[in-house]
């Protein structure tokens, strides 16, 4: 027998093996035989979600399998679609049996998240959850209004509780908890009523606080900071989501006194680049920090922290619109970076790379910074390098976001080399780019990651095979015209003006003109280069503004395990190659047909799909409309769209 065999047949070795597998690994390996399906079935048992109002369907389908395997199950999910959590007439009894049934085939219960009708009562949870939740550690519910003595009687019966979130808590129930549970040391609350005065009187009796997250306080004041900041110290993770009224003060007395923060949340705040560098300065175990939405945050914040919390693992900059690509880039002189709107590209070409110090980093959202540049764009052209040089060198990358960016990332010509270094790469967004790219460019892009479950665009993001032919040949018979190359842009901030007699002549006397574009007749606009967007009826087209569907959703593909693994369709390729290559069968991208509709008005959307290297199945309608029939992926529990419930990837905690 060989060696690697022998110590598969070790338990405990078994045992640590399956617990870093993913779902789908644990799910074949259950087919192995006998033992390694009890072992994998005890794993997936850990964790369980029962969706889609759990309270008001059957579920006897899986009382036999809790009444085998509920004893394994350590975290729980009770989940309500929308239109439940606003119902108005609910039958009490029912669910209350119904939550009695799950809570008491589950003994050691530690985790559980219950979501309940808007109109239901907080004494429900009382009477089961404090019942059965003698070892439960962690509790979250959707209950909005909580009765004091409610909650200090579920307190009482969950002896071990350590952390619980809710919304709306009061000043009265903050002081009901400490008296019911002094140990403790986790607290999340949404739309909190308490005030400033009624939270630092809370923090004053839990001065071993390690998690504190006051999300959607519109009224949450400096004060509040600088009372928790007198008594907390151990804080580890920090959540102040749209708070609005914080000031920097406030933020930084808090966050100077915090050593042992890991997560930090500060988005829609009005933070500043000197709250930033306390962070950088005084928080060095910094896992995660969000700062979607911060207006008054500039490159000066950022770059402290990805030189200084070498530990980042999460960084969110989505939409700080004055962020700007300088962040990947370090000039070599103070002087250079506050001349880079004028400086020629000649030099901004050679701005030295300075590395980050969170080479450890596995997600990153830089969706919407500022990088474009109006007085010269150039500039931002030459620190496209610099962007991709940067992101080549975070090689433990899992999910990045490059959308809504001001310009078109030429992810191709100028990202190739760093992208392809990200080989764990599972999730990537390219979504709402301001310029569409070729499906092929698409696809190519898709490539070069061979772990990829998830690519983010919407179909108005992408020009069609055929479309990009035709405007090729379009841009070929003006380049004949006036006899020599069209200069292609990156950039669009200046739409092309139509060929007057007075640009012939100057082109005769070798001065500057603008050149447009020629599109056939009839194109859309979504099928038009990235270069020019415009649209003609007639000999001379005259620039217009482009009409753009509405988005319904972004673009989200399904990974298909079992596809064959296809090269991709080759950029330079020409219409009469790529209509040979998609008759073939081992073609790489398909037509298909959707019917939508009532079945007395049934239309044909022609819909192109790809399979991806990695097996994921990406596809976009040419009409550009994203519709939900085309989502897919993993999440989707039960099966036939029969009501059910599974084992997610990660709890919803």
């Amino acid at each position: 027998m060989p060696a690697s065999t022998k110590a598969l047949a070790i338990p405990e070795i078994l045992c640590l093996i399956f617990d870093c597998m993913t779902l789908s690994a644990l799910r074949q390996a259950s087919l192995v035989c006998k033992e390694w399906e009890r072992l994998a079935n005890r794993i997936l048992a850990n964790q369980l979600v029962i969706p889609n109002d759990w309270y008001a369907h059957d579920l006897s389908h899986l009382w036999p399998y809790l009444d085998r395997r509920g004893e394994h199950v350590k975290a729980l999910a009770l989940e309500l679609s929308p239109s439940a959590r606003l119902a108005q007439e609910v039958d009490l009894e029912h669910m209350t049996r119904q939550l009695d049934n799950i809570l008491s085939r589950t003994p050691n219960l530690e985790r559980l998240d219950v979501q309940v009708p808007r109109e239901v009562k907080s004494s429900i949870l009382t009477t089961v959850v404090g019942r059965h939740g003698k070892k439960l550690q962690q509790f979250e519910t959707s209950q909005l209004n909580w009765e004091p003595s409610d909650m200090a009687h579920l307190l009482e019966g969950c002896s071990q509780l350590r952390h619980l979130s809710g919304h709306n808590f009061s000043g009265d129930l903050l002081q009901t908890i400490v008296k019911s549970q002094p140990l403790l040391s986790m607290i999340d609350c949404t739309h909190p009523r308490f005030d400033d005065d009624e939270l630092i009187a809370f923090a004053k009796q839990v001065p071993n606080l390690l998690r504190l997250s006051v999300s959607q306080h519109q009224f949450l004041s400096t004060k509040a900071l600088i009372g928790i900041a007198n008594y907390c110290f151990q804080l580890e993770y920090l959540n102040l989501h749209f708070c609005l009224s914080l000031q920097s003060n406030g933020f930084q007395a808090l966050l100077a006194v915090s050593p042992n923060l890991r997560f930090l949340d500060l988005g829609l705040t009005e933070v500043h680049d000197a709250d930033i560098v306390v962070v950088a300065n005084r928080c060095p175990q910094l896992e995660s920090l969000k700062l979607p939405f911060c207006g008054n945050l500039t490159q000066t914040g950022i770059r402290a922290i990805v030189h200084s919390c070498s530990r980042l693992l999460h960084l969110d900059l989505s939409f700080c619109d004055k962020i700007m690509l300088t962040i990947f880039g370090n000039p070599s002189s103070p002087s250079s970076s506050s001349s880079f709107s004028s400086s020629t590209p000649s030099t901004s070409q050679s701005l030295p790379y300075s590395p980050w110090g969170c080479l450890g980093l596995q997600s990153l959202d830089i969706s919407g910074i500022h990088a474009s540049y109006s007085a010269d764009t150039s500039v931002a052209s030459a620190l496209l390098p610099a962007m991709y040089h940067q992101i080549g060198l975070l090689t433990d990358l899992r999910t990045l976001k490059l959308s809504g960016h001001g310009f078109s990332l030429q992810l191709l010509e100028q990202g190739r080399i760093g992208l392809s270094k990200l080989t764990r790469l599972e999730r990537l967004d390219v979504a709402k780019l301001r310029n569409p790219l070729p499906w092929a460019t698409i696809i190519e892009i898709g490539n070069l990651f061979p772990k990829l479950t998830e690519l983010q665009f919407r179909s108005n993001d992408v020009i069609p095979p055929q479309a990009a032919v035709e405007q090729e040949q379009a841009i070929s018979e003006v380049e004949a015209k006036v006899g020599h190359r069209i200069k292609r842009g990156r950039f669009v901030d200046q739409q092309p003006e139509p060929i007057h007699q007075e640009d012939n002549d100057d082109r005769s006397h070798g001065g500057s003109m603008s050149l447009p574009i020629v599109v056939p007749n009839g194109m859309k606009w979504s099928a038009l280069a990235s270069t020019s967007t415009f649209s003609t009826t007639g000999a001379s087209p005259t620039p217009s503004e482009p009409s753009l569907s509405k988005r319904k959703r972004s673009r989200s593909s399904s990974p298909t395990p079992n596809a064959p693994s296809t090269a991709t369709d080759d950029i330079n390729t020409t219409a009469d190659e790529r209509s040979s290559v998609q008759d073939k069968k081992d073609t790489s991208f398909a037509m298909v047909a959707a019917e939508t509709g009532p079945a007395d008005e049934q239309t044909q959307l022609e819909v192109m799909s790809a399979t991806l290297r990695s097996g994921l199945k990406i596809s976009f309608r040419l009409n550009g409309e994203d519709d939900d029939d085309l989502q897919g992926g993993p999440g989707d529990f039960g099966a036939g769209g029969v009501i059910g419930w599974g084992f997610p990837e990660a709890m919803p905690f």
